[in-house]
């Protein structure tokens, strides 16, 4: 082999040596690039949800709708805030076993009854609460339980009597559907004023419909919240909210039927 041809299957090998490190190297800064758009989008991302998380937060503390607010460094968050969805009635989803649910009816409107929905195989307590300053306070409760087994034991009514009603089937409130449907009569018009309705599950984890008759409640049972943030490039994050009204702990009702006290 002469030198003229060892020089030239040297240059041969060099040239394919660079290509290959070349295209690694082209490969690598690609991969390098991507990486960093890729973490570039992720930190806008993460931008627009502290954004949209801080808006929320301004809308749960204010109770009100914010308007658009620009940030320091750019973007902006805003957020609606609904408290009147509720009036015309609220299901709470899977309400756990001896737990409550209670809707106010204190600037109530012209309601003559509750149709209260509940699933599977639960059984419920209702509390009404009647008070003013001048007569006191009462408390009036209805119990229905599906299970004309488990009734013989714990004494809740399977059937109701007129007015109050109390039927098995299948119903369907705010796109839920129900089992089971207990209608309570309700006067405003009483001397003793209905303030507060109480829906206490037994047995079983279920969800719980309160549904006004002839009117409707008053706003903020159940609060809606949907909170937008917008940063660089109009990365747009979206969260939506959903919160029923602070309620009393169940012991209070322990309290009411015993005729007991709390002490803290």
């Amino acid at each position: 082999m002469t030198g003229k041809s060892m020089k030239g299957q040297a240059a041969l090998i060099l040239i394919m040596i660079m290509a290959v490190v070349g295209a690694v190297s082209v490969g690598v800064a690609s991969r390098s690039v991507e990486n960093l758009r890729s973490q570039g989008i992720e930190n806008v991302s993460s931008q627009s949800f502290k954004a949209a998380e801080a808006a929320l937060e301004v809308a749960l503390n204010t109770k009100a709708d914010v308007p658009p607010t620009l940030l320091p460094g750019g973007g902006s968050f805003s957020a609606t805030y609904d408290a009147s969805e509720s009036v015309n009635g609220f299901v709470a989803d899977a309400v756990d076993e001896g737990d409550v649910v209670q809707a106010s009816l204190v600037g109530a409107l012209g309601i003559t009854a509750l149709n209260l929905y509940w699933n599977t195989n639960t059984a419920i307590m209702v509390s009404i609460l009647f008070g003013d300053a001048a007569s006191g306070y009462s408390v009036s409760y209805y119990t229905a339980d599906p299970d004309s087994g488990r009734s013989v034991t714990n004494e809740f009514e399977t059937t109701v009597d007129s007015p109050i009603t109390y039927t098995e089937g299948s119903y369907t409130f705010k796109t839920v559907s129900f089992d089971n449907k207990l209608t309570v009569p309700i006067n405003l018009a009483a001397p003793q004023t209905p303030v507060l309705v109480r829906v206490k599950t037994l047995y079983a984890k279920t969800s719980v419909g309160l549904e006004p008759v002839g009117g409707t409640l008053a706003g903020g049972q159940t609060v809606s919240i949907n909170a937008v943030g917008t940063v660089e490039n109009n990365v747009v994050t979206n969260l939506t909210f959903s919160k029923t009204s602070d309620r009393v702990p169940v012991i209070f009702d322990n309290v009411l039927y015993t005729n007991g006290s709390l002490t803290q």
